[in-house]
């Protein structure tokens, strides 16, 4: 036991060292993952447990006393998956899977798409920017011609096809996008695909996702995610074999459940659908939940919200993350910071969350640091606590993972549900693979900037 302990403290005082480092971000990710990978093989070499490549399998049958327990409830979530099928397909349902699709189920369905698409996906992406400070993807907003053209038409694709539809027509829009500029680099000589904003980036806790919270909010995702599919499987008579928490190396990255799956793909159709939509709508579902705890816990903690400019790049005495309230005396309005006057080439007196600041100003009465507004009434917040603001960041980080990867699991994607659900729905296999082909060309196509990043 004390040999275990010292590795996992080791290997925590490392990932640590290589998350603080002054490093760029791809080579903190690459080195994190060498990490974890010989962490993880030396405890599993030296303890026997499942797993290759760093990923370790902790199993158990515990958990499938719950599953088994939360099974009996068989008519609700048969309901509450065929109205997922609604939600994450649209009117498309009604085509591809019309066994699974009641009028009730429909209507249902319907509502949610309304509320996951109209109250909770417009503050998603906003959020995740505010917490990765990914100006990329801010500029992405701006710029993306195919998605603001396809945006002019979302309320009739969202409702033709769902969250799958849209998210496919956008991925497909922006990769047609990033192709081009590819090519006019490659012919022309242009610098359009450095200049072109990539059209996505991978989350990690502890390089751009807080490291506590993100992790909490992924092995949320992953439980609900998992445990619906092993609800639905019970239900369809699937044996469950097992379940348990899969930790990278010595980082929890969620909970994974084992269904037979040479019985599972031997069910009819409308069972097996039932169980591959399972986990796309626990985890829509899971983000309206946790998008109504969140406003609910955000509209009761105003007072003790911070209001300033919190800085993200600083110099100096100035750290990331402090939070600046006056300077010289004179309280900083966030709406107007950018029209104050600032001394040229002298000493101004900063009041922070961290105390009090002497910094310099350059000759153009400027501090040189990259800040953002923190104002009260904004869901881009600071806490004056550090449990208000870890309990703000795991509510919002928790709704809107959830709704990113509960939609993006749709696509029609090698190991994503979504590619499996179109399989067994679609009796011609070519067309399946074909826009398999084509969404995994787009879905590459989009990361391609990030080669060429300057």
């Amino acid at each position: 036991m004390l040999v275990l302990f010292l590795i996992v403290a080791i290997a925590f005082a490392i990932f640590y060292g290589i998350i603080n480092a002054d490093i760029v971000g791809y080579l903190k990710f690459f080195l994190v993952v060498v990490e974890m990978v010989l962490v993880g093989q030396l405890l599993i070499w030296r303890y026997k447990l499942s797993g290759e490549y760093g990923l370790i399998l902790l199993k158990s049958k515990r958990g499938l006393d719950i599953i088994n327990h939360l099974a009996k409830y068989e008519n609700l979530w048969r309901f509450l998956s065929d109205a997922g099928a609604v939600m994450s397909y649209g009117f498309l349902s009604l085509v591809l899977m019309s066994k699974n699709v009641s009028w009730k189920s429909l209507i249902t369905g319907l509502f949610l798409l309304t509320v996951i698409f109209g109250v909770v996906a417009p503050f998603v992406l906003p959020f995740l920017i505010n917490t990765i400070g990914f100006s990329a993807v801010e500029k992405t907003i701006q710029q993306n011609n195919a998605v603001s053209d396809i945006a002019s038409l979302s309320i009739i694709i969202i409702y033709a096809g769902g969250l799958f539809l849209l998210l496919l027509l956008s991925l497909l829009g922006y990769g047609v996008f990033i192709i081009s500029a590819l090519l006019s680099t490659i012919f022309h000589g242009t610098e359009a695909i450095s200049k072109a904003p990539p059209g996505g980036t991978f989350l990690l806790p502890g390089i751009n996702l807080p490291f506590f919270e993100g992790i909490a909010a992924l092995v949320i995702i992953l439980v609900v995610h998992e445990g619906a599919h092993a609800i639905l499987a019970r239900i369809a008579k699937i044996p469950v074999q097992s379940s348990g928490i899969a930790l990278f190396g010595v980082l929890p990255i969620g909970a994974f459940v084992e269904p037979d799956e040479n019985k599972l793909k031997k069910l009819e159709a409308t069972k097996q659908t039932r169980v591959l939509v399972a986990g796309s709508t626990a985890n829509l579902l899971t983000s309206i939940l946790f998008f109504i705890i969140f406003f609910g816990f955000f509209s009761l903690t105003a007072d003790y919200r911070e209001q300033g400019l919190l800085v993200l790049n600083g110099i100096g005495n100035i750290e990331n993350n402090t939070i600046i309230h006056s300077a010289n005396g004179q309280e900083i309005n966030p709406s107007t910071y950018s029209k104050m006057n600032l001394p040229k080439n002298s000493e101004v007196v900063l009041q922070t969350n961290k105390g009090e600041i002497t910094a310099k100003t350059n000759d153009k009465g400027m501090l040189g640091i990259v800040v953002r507004p923190l104002v009260k009434d904004s869901i881009f917040a600071k806490y004056t606590s550090p449990i208000l603001d870890f309990i703000y960041m795991l509510l919002g980080l928790t709704f809107s993972l959830n709704f990113v990867i509960g939609s993006v699991n749709l696509l029609p994607l090698p190991f994503f549900d979504g590619y499996r659900t179109l399989e067994v729905n679609i009796q011609n296999k070519l067309i399946v693979k074909a826009l398999m082909a084509l969404t995994l060309a787009a879905f590459i196509a989009n990361f391609l900037p990030w080669f060429f990043v300057k």
